[in-house]
């Protein structure tokens, strides 16, 4: 396939997942049918970016259901805003543009420090999809030079654009990024932050692929993705987060789109999949004997959390048959399914009524205290906690555990 990133016929295929369904449609019975799609990781040797051999198609992703949301973390944003306006050029003047409702806080931010020029693409008013099920996955798609180029003419180009969070998402990256760069003006800044899979990568952790990203970037990877838009980077920070850090890249739009200028450092990245994909099978036998022992010494196995890193766990390392059901307290999800692995979905006083023995947590390592809080009977009852992230101090997959 040709590389997302360079177009370069150099990709290569490392882990090869099978065929699962969308994390995102949630079964209405345990039988119901479900649609799948194909997931595999490959590395191209011209740039070194990881990425899906064949991008899910948006079509395939818009979800089913129109409560579905997302948080991303904010914690480092302050100082992400600092960092722009010490940029020269950027004053209360300045026109901060948006892409997403993902951007919403950051300009706030900029407003409470006296912007008043702010805009943000809209999918409904600017991009046309009226559908409120419609989300990332159709913003990304809909990301286009043209398209763009439009909505700058009608509100005005940017200054300082923000994007964070979809550019991993991108079916057509350079048509995405294309189009970012007609929001902005010649000698704009464009702020784009995306995760940072260096950890998961690192650790083997097979919760990181996800039918919804494209792309999976480090910082050596990362750095030449904005230049086919023709922006010069100005500073990459990577900002450690307990799970999956986030990078942000600071750029000032110099030039015209045309191809992304590949570093040597991105080229030192060629063994990264190799070893993460080399360590998946083993990783899997493993945990599969573990979690067989416990369950027939000590008694059921659930999972906490009915999201696409509690599908990842059960469908990619194949142990569905060895976990009882999901716990999960939002409303909408109780009494439906897990994709792929077909688990009920159960509120989290089950832990204690089922007499579970092991929960493992499937959300985001710096949620796992609270939880683990608002659960003590399950606790101070001889439940144990472990979580399904290696990141994580309780990963189920340390030798203590």
């Amino acid at each position: 396939m040709a590389c997302l990133v360079c177009n370069a016929r150099a990709v290569d295929q490392a882990l090869d997942l099978g065929s699962h369904p969308v994390s995102s449609f949630f079964l209405q019975s345990r039988d119901a049918a479900e649609h799948h799609v194909h997931l595999s990781l490959g590395q191209c040797s011209a740039c070194g970016t990881i990425q899906l051999m064949k991008p899910v198609p948006q079509e395939a992703l818009v979800p089913p259901y129109d409560w579905l949301f997302a948080r991303e973390p904010e914690e480092h944003l302050d100082e992400v805003v600092d960092r722009i306006l010490a940029i020269p050029g950027v004053t209360t003047e300045s026109v901060i543009g948006a892409l997403t409702s993902k951007d919403d806080t950051t300009v706030e931010r900029f407003r409470k420090k006296g912007f008043t020029r702010t805009w943000r693409v809209t999918l409904d008013g600017d991009l046309g999809a009226s559908d409120p099920v419609c989300g990332i996955e159709t913003v990304q798609k809909l990301t286009t030079p043209d398209r763009m180029a439009a909505i700058a003419a009608r509100k005005g180009a940017a200054d300082v654009l923000i994007v964070r969070h979809i550019l991993e998402h991108a079916e057509n990256l350079h048509d995405f990024v294309g189009g970012i760069a007609a929001l902005v003006k010649p000698g704009g800044i464009v702020m784009v932050e995306v995760p940072d899979s260096t950890n998961s990568l690192k650790l083997c952790d097979y919760c990181m692929p996800w039918e919804e990203h494209s792309l999976y970037f480090t910082p050596e990877t990362f750095e030449p993705v904005l230049s086919m838009g023709g922006f010069e980077p100005i500073r990459i920070d990577v900002y450690p987060l307990p799970f999956e850090n986030s990078m942000v890249q600071l750029a000032r739009k110099t030039g015209a789109p045309g191809r992304p200028r590949i570093n040597s450092a991105a080229l030192g990245q060629l063994d990264l999949l190799r070893r993460y994909a080399g360590n998946f099978e083993p990783s899997r036998r493993t945990l599969r004997d573990k979690l067989a022992r416990i369950r027939a010494e000590q008694g059921p196995i659930a999972l906490f959390g009915a999201g696409h890193l509690a599908c990842a766990f059960a469908n990619f390392l194949q142990v569905a048959d060895l976990i009882d059901f999901v716990a999960d307290d939002t409303p909408q999800k109780i009494g439906k399914y897990l994709p792929g692995a077909r688990l009920p979905i159960l509120p989290s006083a089950a832990l204690v009524e089922r007499r579970v023995a092991l929960c493992l947590l499937g959300l985001s390592v710096g949620s796992e205290d609270k939880v683990i809080e608002r659960n003590l009977p399950f606790v101070n009852g001889g439940g144990t906690f472990r979580s399904i992230l290696r990141a994580s101090r309780r990963s189920v997959f340390s030798e203590q555990a």
